[in-house]
């Protein structure tokens, strides 16, 4: 299944990818008299998959379908429980930083849902940083919150997989590498969506190939086989000793970014699974740089 958060008449509703377009949720529930939703967070977290399914099997619900071009997409959702990243994860990405490649465990972060946006929505590149870049990356959306998962048992916790845009103020991290967190932090740095997919539908995790596409240029590309630490790793090893609540995301490294300026258009493409588009402004107002 494919879901995500629409807007139509400046209103938000959760959209099940049907033949032929999307239907919306708010409908699906009206029409069988369900409590479905509201949200799709609540979709995640509430295990409602098997409901949703029952409730497709009406043919008046698909008869309602839109067309995407109908309606604008937004985040999956706005706040979740953790957001959590994982950088250098390819060999590839260690050298555009100058760094050397992390031995066994890649490094990690968590930041703010304050920085979560969607597709079409502007990333605001601050005034403290002259240097952000962006990168497409794996997102693993949790469908169960777990807690020292095994990595053979990883699969049965994830309800589904997305598509991020990650950006880093990047002459940050230049500086000093323990300033990860600020630099990942500013306001719209987490582009997430629009489309969470359900793993019967994505196949062989390891074949999909990850692309950051920078005014239509391709930065940079590979395969999740070619990530040093594969996405069950990462939960089973991010789940020792932490909780991982349902809903949570884990963002799983990427295979090169892109250095951002103001007009730009910035992709992440994850094959099967979406493609998400953002727009650069550089934000304005008095004052100089921040000091790194």
């Amino acid at each position: 299944m494919r879901l995500c958060t629409l807007t139509l008449a400046g209103r938000e509703d959760v959209g099940i990818a049907v033949d032929g377009g999307i239907v919306r949720l708010s409908v699906l529930a009206e029409l069988t008299g369900t409590a479905l939703g509201p949200t799709l967070f609540d979709v995640v977290v509430g295990d409602q998959l098997e409901g949703i399914r029952e409730a497709l099997a009406d043919p008046e619900a698909r008869a309602k379908a839109l067309h995407s071009a109908e309606v604008s997409f937004g985040p999956i959702y706005r706040h979740p429980p953790k957001l959590w990243g994982v950088g250098l994860n390819f060999r590839g990405h260690a050298a555009d930083l100058d760094v050397e490649q992390p031995v066994g465990t890649p490094g990690s972060y968590l930041r703010p849902s304050s920085c979560v946006i969607g597709d079409g929505d502007e990333i605001v590149l601050p005034v403290q940083s002259d240097r952000v870049t962006a990168e497409a990356e794996l997102g693993v959306v949790i469908g169960r919150t777990c807690r020292d998962v095994a990595p053979e048992d990883a699969a049965s916790v994830v309800f589904g997989y997305t598509t991020i845009l990650d950006m880093t103020a990047e002459d940050a991290i230049r500086v000093n590498p323990r300033y990860i967190p600020w630099s990942k932090a500013f306001d719209t740095f987490c582009s997430l969506g629009p489309w969470i997919v359900t793993p019967d539908e994505v196949g062989d995790l390891s074949s999909i190939r990850i692309s950051t596409v920078v005014n239509g240029e391709t930065i940079a590309t590979n395969q999740v086989s070619a990530m040093m630490r594969d996405p069950y790793w990462q939960v089973a090893h991010f789940s020792g000793g932490m909780t991982l609540d349902a809903g949570s995301v884990l963002s799983t490294g990427t295979p090169g970014a892109g250095v951002i300026r103001d007009g730009d258009v910035v992709e992440a493409v994850v094959e099967g699974i979406g493609t998400l588009r953002n727009t650069v402004r550089r934000a304005g107002g008095p004052g100089g740089k921040a000091r790194i």
